[in-house]
C-alpha cells in the first residue's frame, strides 16, 4: 500500500488541529468537574458562579492582595456589673417571691429581730439570693423612729459588740453586713472601728450605705483590713415605679463608666416591679447583674 504524502504547510495544519482538539477536550472535562463539585453553583438565574468564600473579599470582585484570614476569636468584653442590694426585710416573707420571679441575681439586706427575719433569711439562701444583715445604727435628728437593738454612739464597745451577736443569731446565712440609718454612729471613729473590728473577725464584708458624706466608713475599713464597699445610687428615694426605673437609668449610665456599681433599694413592690421591666434594656447595654459580694474589695484591693 501507498503511504499517503503531504505537504508540509498541511502537516503543520494538521498537528495544529489536533493540539487544538486536545485542548477543547481538557477544557471540557475540568467544566464537567467543576460542575459536578462544589467549586461552582448556579446562581438565581441559571448562571455558573464561583461558591462564595467563606470570608468575604475585600471588595465585590476584586481579589484581597493577602489571603484572607480567619476572624480573630476576641475574648468577650467584661461586662458592666451592677449588685442591688433590696433593704429592710423582714416583715416581709410574702413579698419574697416576687424578688425570687426576677430569677437575676439580687442580695437582701434583713432587719434583725423581726417576726419574720430569720425564714426570709432561710428561703433567700434557698432560692439562690445574697443574704445580708441590716444593723440599725443611730442617725442624726430628734424624732426618728427606731428599730430596736439600734447601736448609739454612747454604747460601750463590749454592747455594741453584744448587739452584733444577737443580730446575727437572729438571721442566719449572712455574708455581709451593711447599716440600716446610722448618719450619726457612721461618723464615730470608735463606733466604726469596734463595728468593722468584730464583722472582720467572724469573716463577714461590710458595705457603707452612705447615708452621710461624712461617713469614716472607707478610712476606718482600709485600717482595720475587712472586705468593704460602699452603696452608689439609692434607686427609690422616690416610691413611684418610673421614678425607680429613671433612677436604675442613672445607675446604668454610671456603671458603664465605673464598670461596676453597687445599688440600695427597698422591699417595695414598685420597687422589685420597676427592677424587673428594666432587665431587659439594662442587659440589651451590657449590665450585668451579680450578688454584692462580688463587687467587695478584699482590703481594699481587687474584688
Amino acid at each position: 500500500m501507498k503511504r499517503l504524502r503531504f505537504s508540509k504547510s498541511r502537516r503543520e495544519r494538521l498537528k495544529r488541529a489536533a493540539r487544538i482538539l486536545g485542548w477543547t477536550a481538557f477544557a471540557a472535562g475540568a467544566l464537567f468537574f467543576l460542575m459536578k463539585s462544589d467549586a461552582v453553583h448556579r446562581t438565581a438565574e441559571g448562571f455558573l458562579s464561583p461558591r462564595p468564600e467563606t470570608f468575604p473579599l475585600e471588595k465585590p470582585g476584586i481579589p484581597p492582595a493577602f489571603a484572607p484570614k480567619r476572624p480573630e476569636i476576641l475574648p468577650r468584653t467584661k461586662a458592666a456589673k451592677m449588685a442591688i442590694i433590696l433593704d429592710d426585710w423582714g416583715n416581709n416573707f410574702s413579698l419574697l417571691k416576687d424578688a425570687v420571679s426576677i430569677q437575676r441575681p439580687l442580695t437582701v439586706a434583713i432587719l434583725p429581730h423581726l417576726p419574720q427575719s430569720r425564714r426570709i433569711a432561710e428561703e433567700a439562701r434557698r432560692r439562690g439570693l445574697g443574704v445580708m444583715l441590716h444593723i440599725p445604727m443611730e442617725p442624726f435628728g430628734a424624732g426618728q423612729p427606731l428599730e430596736p437593738h439600734t447601736i448609739f454612739r454612747t454604747m460601750p464597745d463590749d454592747k455594741i459588740v453584744q448587739y452584733l451577736e444577737e443580730a446575727l443569731r437572729s438571721v442566719p446565712y449572712v455574708e455581709g453586713v451593711n447599716n440600716h440609718q446610722g448618719s450619726a454612729a457612721t461618723t464615730d471613729p470608735r463606733v466604726m472601728r469596734t463595728v468593722l473590728g468584730y464583722l472582720k473577725r467572724r469573716g463577714l464584708f461590710f458595705v457603707d450605705s452612705h447615708v452621710i458624706s461624712k461617713t469614716v466608713g472607707p478610712r476606718i475599713a482600709a485600717e482595720v483590713g475587712i472586705d468593704f464597699a460602699e452603696r452608689d445610687v439609692f434607686i427609690d428615694n422616690q416610691a413611684e415605679k418610673e421614678a425607680i426605673k429613671q433612677s436604675l437609668r442613672k445607675a446604668k449610665v454610671l456603671v458603664k463608666r465605673k464598670g461596676e456599681v453597687i445599688v440600695i433599694g427597698h422591699d417595695k413592690k414598685p420597687t422589685l416591679q420597676a427592677i424587673k421591666e428594666m432587665i431587659p434594656e439594662l442587659e440589651k447595654e451590657g449590665v450585668q447583674l451579680v450578688l454584692v459580694r462580688e463587687l467587695v474589695k478584699g482590703a481594699h484591693g481587687k474584688s
